[in-house]
Formats: C-alpha cells, structure tokens, sequence
C-alpha cells in the first residue's frame, strides 16, 4: 500500500509492497525465483537503511541491463579456484547481489577455520548496498570488508585528486565489526564524495548535490546534478585521502582479482571488469569472540557518550544513522521520490503487473 507524503512531490510505500512488486518484475524478466528474491530484499532492505541510491530506483535499471544483456538474469556464482583461505568466485555475469551474498558467505565459513578468509569475485553485475556485505559477515561473528575497483569499462566515473579527466569508478569500500547490541559497527562509503547513486536520487528529486560534488564536462564544480549525465565528473572525497583509497581499491577489487580480463565478455556494462575482494575475520580470531565484542561495544558506547557539539542532538558511530533509519521506516513507511516510483510503476506495467492496491 503507498499513500501520499507530506511533502511534495513524493509518496511513502511499504516495504512488503516494494519487494514484492521489485521481486515480481525480476522474475518476469527471467530471474529465478531464489535470486528475485533475494535482489528485491537487498533493494529495500537498502531504502530501510535510509540509501536510496541503492534501493528501487535500481530496479528500472537492472531491467534494462537484461534487456541489453548487461545482466544475465540466471547467471549463478561459482568457485573458479579454492585454496583453503582464498577462493576466486565468478558471478556468472548475473546479479551483484546474489553472488556477492555467495562469495561474503564462503568467506566467512572458511574464516570459522582459518580465522581469516578472503574470497574475490568477477563477472557480475551491480553488487547493490556495499555495506549488505559487512552486515552480512557481523550477523555471522565476523568482521567483514569489501573493496571494489575497477567500475566504469567505457564509461569512468571519477576525477583523480588534481586531474580534470575521469580515470576509475566509484570505487566503494565498505567493513563491519559486530557489537553486543546486535546493530553493528558500519562504515560504507563510495570513495567518491558521493556516489552514482546518489546523484541519481538528486536528479529524481529536483535537487542540488552538495558543493565540491562533481564537476561538469568541462572539468568545472557544480552542483547541478544534470550536469553529471552530461559528461560530468565524480570528484574523491576529502581530497588526496579519498583519492588514495579509491587507488587502494582499484588495485584489490581489479588487480588482485583479475578483473580487468572479462571486460571483452559482452556483459557486465560499466561493471564489465569490475571485481570486489571480501575479507572476513573471525571475531574470535585473537581472544574470545564474547570479550572482543564486548570492549567493541564499550569504545562504541565511550565515543557515543561524547557530549553532542552545538546544533547536533548526538554522538552516533557509523551504522548508528542506518539502524535508526530502517527502524522509522520499517514502522513509518519509505518515502520516495515521485520520479522514482513512476518509473518503477511503469516498469512493472510494461511486464503485465499491477501496481498495489
């Protein structure tokens, strides 16, 4: 069920609605029925967690990344090589989300042995939510990253600190340490001072991005997000220090993978020689996974404890905001941009589905 906002030009809708009409339209285009559905839970689940970036406004998109061949929509993940602690995953060229989830998941059962594992994946898609990943390996009793290079075959996305001409993508990053009080730790971020994404979501909404942003073909600042999509440019956050980790990534999620050598596949799109390397430690690795979670939880709590600067209600740590956010919106509805949800709507008409009562 949606119902209109308060505020213009927007409409609030359950999330039991997004994911069964996102499920719907995957499957309609050809997706089986396990990997639909865990697509559409990691759409939403990423409008709960407040990045809308990554949540439904993707749909339309992977639609036409089937239709283009981008996505095969059946593709399923598969282990290339397996060396105990490290393995090298393929997404078979399908959804980021479903073969992310695998290679996360291989590595943290092969972490419960070796206490650290690494698993590298290539050929997929969009892996959706990047920070999904270091959840994922939290709620196991792991410490989770993910790093991501080599986004952009054809179509490069960010400006390196004192260039004028894109040369990487966006390049996310993205870890997670589990804490006592179930909501981990998170840090997830485009190493870009924002991401694709979100420049999508400022377009749909009619709004501005925030200063020092992008920059327009001409290699000049604006915060017209128009501007982007016509030959503009991402810039790195925090300057030559976002800049040096979105190199970092460029060498784990490309060079370490072998990425860069299923660019001429035909599929994949800007992702068609992306790779991603997910790491997970055991917690109890070191000492014992209850003592270790717990001095996590009394440095997350000392720094939360922190007396708020004037004009900020409180202190919260990464993860903090995500965890508040899904629980509003679980109870309150995910309001999203009128532009958003017509192309959605449209998407799913052009397939025979009927939007929600």
């Amino acid at each position: 069920m949606s119902e209109t906002s308060e505020r213009p030009g927007t409409a609030v809708w359950a999330a039991a609605d997004l994911r069964a009409m996102s499920r719907q339209v995957l499957e309609r285009l050809g997706t089986p029925a396990d990997i639909a559905a865990t697509v559409a839970a990691d759409v939403v689940d990423a409008n709960l967690a407040g990045h809308d970036s990554h949540g439904v406004i993707r749909i339309p998109q992977y639609a036409r990344a089937i239709a283009s061949g981008e996505i095969v929509p059946d593709g399923r993940a598969e282990v290339l090589s397996d060396r105990g602690g490290t393995a090298l995953v393929s997404g078979g060229w399908g959804f980021g989300q479903a073969a992310g989830r695998a290679a996360m998941g291989l590595a943290i059962t092969r972490a419960k042995d070796f206490g650290i594992a690494a698993a590298a994946l290539i050929r997929c898609h969009h892996l959706g939510r990047l920070g999904a990943y270091a959840e994922q390996a939290s709620a196991a009793g792991c410490i989770g990253m993910a790093w991501v290079g080599g986004i952009g075959s054809g179509e490069l996305l960010a400006v390196p600190h004192g260039g004028a001409k894109a040369a990487y993508g966006t390049n996310p990053i993205s870890a997670g340490f589990p804490l006592d009080d179930g909501s981990p730790f998170l840090l997830d971020f485009a190493t870009t001072a924002v991401a694709r994404g979100k420049v999508m979501v400022a377009r749909d909404g009619g709004a501005p991005l925030p200063p020092g942003s992008i920059v327009d073909a001409e290699g000049r600042q604006t915060t017209d997000p128009d501007a982007f999509f016509a030959g503009g440019a991402l810039l790195p956050f925090g300057g030559h220090k976002g800049y040096a980790l979105a190199v970092l990534a460029e060498l784990l999620g490309q060079a370490l993978t072998g990425a860069e050598r299923t660019g001429d596949e035909g599929h994949g799109g800007i992702f068609a020689s992306a790779g991603a390397l997910f790491i997970a430690i055991d917690v109890g690795a070191f000492r014992s996974d209850g003592l270790a979670t717990s001095v996590a939880t009394g440095i997350a709590d000392r720094i939360r404890d922190v007396p708020p600067a004037p004009g900020v209600d409180a202190v919260r740590i990464p993860g903090d905001p995500e965890a508040q956010t899904r629980a509003r919106r679980e109870r309150e509805g995910v309001e999203l941009p009128a532009k958003t949800v017509a192309a959605l709507l449209e998407t799913a008409a052009a397939l025979g589905i009927p939007a929600p009562a």
